[in-house]
């Protein structure tokens, strides 16, 4: 059967798919300036034999494994290759050498997953019955690489009919996959708000319009939009997560920057918040003599799973998996993934495989001691061979 194979190839190429995670958690990259892991990335692909279509949105790599005249469904697996700027505290041997850049959110172990799962469906192709694209795409963290993948065709040439992606979850004991149909991760969006007083002397405020007591006002102000202006089962997160004010102790400043992120996941509700956002600053702003200027960036829609993948994929995960590592993901996370993109185009399914060591103690995402335990790699190899087999058998 199958499933013995794909279990015994995921376990074979362990050692390599380890070595890979490794070598790309030392080497990070940015958005877009993902060149080194691009060219591991073609490198393995090459040795696979695959057709390949490189330098895709900048750094972007998609390879094909093609049945013969191309019949057949066709599954896309996908994989994001950034880093973050964060500077790496986990004292590992394999620890960043890009100073103030580190993986920190696991994209490496995607990549190396993915890949494996090519190493792996490379050696079943002879018995699948469609065509598999991998997708190793830049810039989920900032830009949204995957709406610039899909803007170079990724989803053509064949006509991609189902999108498959994973993360690796920090809140999940480790090798246990999570998933649920419908929204799954939230809308991601940006803003900036400058408020613009009048700057002075330290020891006369009343010659001034100081702008930092109103930016506390702001912010405060913001969370009544939470708490008081919106249904509180609609789930909604207006951060202020970057503050820029003054440059001494005794000079009242003329302009405070504020900057942050809103998180949605019903669409009407993301449509309504900027403005109830503006009306705020502005009635806050405006009777303090003050003036403002308000940017609202809509980033990656949310994340909404299709139901049939999400069946099909909990039941390709209980294959290789205990059953009793498989769960369903219990509720939506305010958390963004650009792979919504790819949700949006064709039917798709994210999933969650575990990396914390006990439920009782969790991996912080985005955070200096960030680290991927090298254990689960096989299990998503094989949870992501296994539902493209699943899929393109059906």
């Amino acid at each position: 059967m199958l499933r013995e194979r794909i279990l015994k190839l995921a376990k074979k190429f362990e050692a390599e798919i380890i070595e890979i995670q490794r070598s790309i958690h030392q080497n990070p990259e940015l958005a877009f300036a993902e060149e080194n892991t691009a060219k591991l990335v073609i490198d393995k692909l090459k040795e696979l034999g695959l057709e390949l279509e490189t330098g895709l949105a900048k750094t972007g790599v998609c390879a094909l494994q093609k049945n013969k005249g191309g019949a057949g469904k066709t599954i896309l697996l996908r994989a994001d290759m950034d880093a973050l700027p964060i500077q790496e505290e986990t004292g590992l041997d394999y620890a960043s050498q890009n100073s103030g850049v580190m993986h920190a959110c696991g994209h490496d172990a995607h990549v190396a997953m993915l890949l494996g799962a090519a190493m792996v469906l490379n050696e079943l192709q002879a018995e699948l019955k469609g065509n598999i694209k991998f997708l190793f795409q830049p810039a989920e963290e900032q830009e949204g690489g995957a709406a610039k993948m899909i803007e170079a065709d990724v989803l053509k040439e064949p006509e991609v009919d189902a999108a498959l992606g994973l993360h690796v979850w920090g809140a999940i004991p480790k090798g246990v996959v999570q998933c649920r149909a419908g929204p799954v991760m939230a809308a991601s969006d940006r803003f900036f708000i400058r408020i613009h007083g009048k700057g002075g002397h330290a020891a006369q405020p009343h010659n001034c319009v100081d702008p930092i007591p109103i930016a506390a006002e702001v912010i405060t102000a913001l969370q009544n939009i939470v708490s008081r202006q919106t249904d509180p089962l609609e789930p909604l997160v207006i951060s202020v997560c970057h503050l820029e004010a003054g440059e001494t102790h005794n000079i009242i400043p003329s302009q405070v920057l504020l900057e942050g992120t809103v998180r949605t996941l019903s669409s009407q509700l993301r449509e309504k918040t900027p403005q109830l956002m503006e009306d705020t600053i502005a009635g806050t702003v405006k009777t303090q003599r003050a003036d403002y200027d308000f940017d609202y960036l809509r980033y990656f829609p949310p994340v909404v799973n299709d139901s049939q993948m999400t069946e099909l994929l909990k039941e390709a995960a209980k294959k290789v998996l205990a059953e009793d590592k498989v769960e369903k993901f219990q509720k939506p996370i305010m958390a963004g993934e650009d792979f919504a993109y790819f949700a949006q185009a064709v039917p798709a399914v994210l999933f969650f495989l575990g990396i914390a060591p006990s439920a009782e103690e969790q991996i912080t995402h985005h955070h200096p001691e960030f680290v991927v335990d090298e254990a689960v790699l096989k299990d998503g190899v094989a949870v992501l061979a296994q539902t493209a087999v699943d899929f393109l058998q059906n």
